[in-house]
């Protein structure tokens, strides 16, 4: 059923059959060539799909362990893992202790029948085998009774390390930031942090806008042509203990592509005090700047939290910018 599906359609058609069941979906790919589909629910569910669409794929315990691990340790209350290939035996008696579902090609096939959606496996079969985060998915990944369903925030997101990775896996369940939010009317901007609220080292209030150039005190900085930058504040608050911020923690996901904070030579000391590395003590509360340089048609981009980041709650805010424009 799934044979013809090019592997990026493979995400997609999970986050999308996911949707159909209420969650909110997005989907995110890693530079090794697995993908990350998160959703989230009102209830404050949060769940994570390690995928791996590759047809001769086979997945053992040890990555089955990792991605348990990994969920554990982010607070992900469903964890699914699938692929267009097949889970060791090995793997699925990890995944019995893991406390994750897993999806091969005949247990979907399976759940597709359930369902009635077999059209929607042969919409994805049919897509050029391009970018993932082109469209957003619409539709539901069905799971056996009592199994809650994976969940994403509707977002585009970004994970520049491999789904099962352990540790060095980037953030990837996407809970768009709340709240008023100033930032710029053409452009949706969400946020994306694995932080749950329990765990979150601190609160990170945030908004962003595009801006042609960036003024400083001795200079100005303007982007290359057919780019423009997007300048995201931060005021955050530590919790309990102190959260270091650096400029490697953050990316900004704009179609499928994940950019780097922006890097500025010969900027002013003042500047250079908004940006990117600082420290905010316990119970205290800093502020920071990051920009990131984007296409100039950019319409949708995602803040997100690195999983090597601190751990931080977003929070949309209504906020004064310190660098001008």
């Amino acid at each position: 059923m799934f044979e013809e599906m090019p592997e990026s359609a493979f995400p997609e058609f999970l986050a999308a059959f996911w949707a159909e069941k209420g969650w909110s979906t997005s989907v995110q790919p890693n530079d090794d060539g697995t993908y990350l589909v998160g959703g989230d629910k009102e209830d404050g569910t949060r769940g994570l799909i390690g995928v791996r669409p590759g047809g001769s794929t086979e997945i053992g315990a040890s990555e089955v362990e990792d991605f348990a691990a990994f969920c554990d340790r982010k607070g992900v209350d469903v964890r699914v893992m699938a692929t267009r290939g097949r889970f060791t035996t090995g793997a699925r008696s990890a995944a019995d202790a893991g406390d994750v579902h897993l999806l091969d090609p005949n247990e979907l096939a399976s759940s597709v029948r359930e369902e009635g959606v077999e059209d929607l496996v042969g919409e994805y079969a049919d897509e050029d085998d391009g970018s993932v985060l082109d469209a957003l998915p619409g539709l539901p990944i069905p799971v056996p009774s009592g199994v809650p369903v994976v969940p994403v925030a509707a977002a585009v997101v970004v994970v520049a390390a491999a789904v099962f990775a352990g540790p060095a896996l980037v953030g990837a369940v996407p809970f768009v930031g709340g709240g008023g939010g100033g930032g710029d009317a053409d452009v949706a901007f969400t946020s994306f942090s694995l932080a749950a609220d329990e765990n979150a080292t601190a609160v990170a209030e945030w908004d962003a806008r595009v801006q042609d150039e960036v003024v400083t005190a001795n200079n100005t900085f303007r982007p290359n042509e057919s780019e423009t930058f997007v300048v995201v504040q931060l005021n955050v608050t530590a919790g309990e203990s102190p959260a270091t911020l650096r400029s490697g923690h953050f990316a900004l996901a704009v179609n499928g592509t994940n950019h780097a904070p922006q890097a500025f030579t010969n900027a002013s000391r003042e500047f250079r005090g908004a940006l990117l590395p600082t420290r905010v003590e316990p119970g205290q509360s800093g502020r920071a700047v990051v920009v990131f340089t984007v296409p100039a048609d950019v319409d949708g981009a995602t803040l997100v939290e690195r999983a090597e980041g601190p751990g931080l709650r977003f929070e949309r805010a209504d906020l004064a910018f310190d660098v001008d424009e």
